[in-house]
């Protein structure tokens, strides 16, 4: 599709959280991009969402809007088990797909999802935003230029808490888990900084008191040459971000890692803490990053479609380890 304003017209499938508290103001704030429509089961849910966010369009059906010949891109932020229909639903209706993380329930999903979009010439992705933070292009410079050495070990954490027991993420059926939830952001940033897949894993949940979701998973992996990563994920703590990457010449730790990185250095014994601050919001940047893929009709380079396969490939192996498959 090509727009003559070189704007992309983004609808929304689904009046989630995120939608409203992240996406949506980030679309809004992106120079190459627009949001003229939203979706909801309920009509006046969409109209509400609509109203707040002054989107021209709100419909009653996730199908409504994909029948709207303006909309060229939708941002899927619906419960985990419906990522895969939706993405084929709209990739058939010809609409680039932005897909919450994680993108599918499993590997096999995930390759669906991709040769879906492949088969009708769209755009997929799935929406890890820190991705596309700045920061961690510096990150990634800093160190393949051997600012800690060699990288031999990465321990990534993430946590907090999980209340209510009606809560969607302790749902097994809508696709809920620590793993999936915020063990998946772990995995993605772990394979970025290693540069490749783990040759193996093992893994141990913590499971709800109903035995329905792992609400904690702790987790080991070998990368080729000997390498080691741990993740420490779990609903049942404070909150906290965290990357510790150690090397043969020092140590990295980002604080926040998947919101606004804030990166320290350890040599020597010294600690040095970044200069490279940003104020860039991470969703924002994500937003022009797609948008301006689908105006020049090539694909992500720092997100291809492929990659929600590995990641996907990565928790499937690590849920099998637990025992959970």
């Amino acid at each position: 599709m090509k727009n003559i304003d070189n704007k992309v017209k983004w609808g929304i499938l689904g009046a989630a959280w995120i939608a409203n508290e992240r996406v949506i103001p980030a679309i809004q704030k992106a120079e190459n991009a627009e949001v003229i429509a939203i979706a909801s089961r309920s009509q006046e849910k969409a109209d509400r969402m609509a109203k707040a966010h002054s989107i021209p369009k709100a419909y009653g059906s996730y199908e409504t809007l994909l029948d709207d010949s303006e909309i060229d891109a939708v941002y899927i932020p619906l419960p985990n088990h419906l990522h895969l229909e939706w993405t084929q639903k709209a990739a058939a209706a010809g609409k680039h797909v932005l897909c919450e993380k994680p993108a599918a329930l499993s590997e096999a999903e995930a390759h669906q999802m991709v040769e879906v979009s492949a088969k009708h010439n769209v755009l997929f992705m799935e929406a890890f935003a820190f991705r596309c933070h700045p920061k961690w292009q510096e990150i990634r410079e800093l160190l393949n230029q051997g600012e800690i050495g060699s990288i031999q070990n990465v321990s990534a954490r993430y946590s907090f808490q999980v209340l209510k027991e009606d809560d969607i993420r302790l749902n097994a059926a809508y696709g809920g888990g620590a793993l999936y939830d915020i063990g998946c952001y772990c995995i993605q940033g772990i394979r970025l900084i290693m540069g490749g897949e783990p040759e193996s894993v093992a893994a141990i949940p913590q499971m709800t008191p109903n035995g329905a979701v792992d609400q904690a998973m702790a987790v080991a992996m070998k990368f080729p040459g000997g390498r080691l990563a741990t993740i420490d994920c779990t609903f049942a703590g404070s909150y906290n971000q965290s990357i510790e990457i150690t090397g043969t010449e020092g140590l990295m730790r980002i604080e926040f890692p998947y919101q606004h990185p804030k990166v320290s250095l350890t040599k020597n014994g010294k600690i040095s803490t970044s200069v490279f601050e940003y104020q860039t919001n991470a969703y924002a940047a994500q937003i022009e990053h797609f948008s301006e893929c689908v105006l020049e009709g090539r694909p992500s380079a720092i997100l291809p479609a492929e990659d929600a396969i590995l990641n996907m490939r990565v928790i499937d192996k690590i849920y099998s380890a637990a025992g959970m498959r």
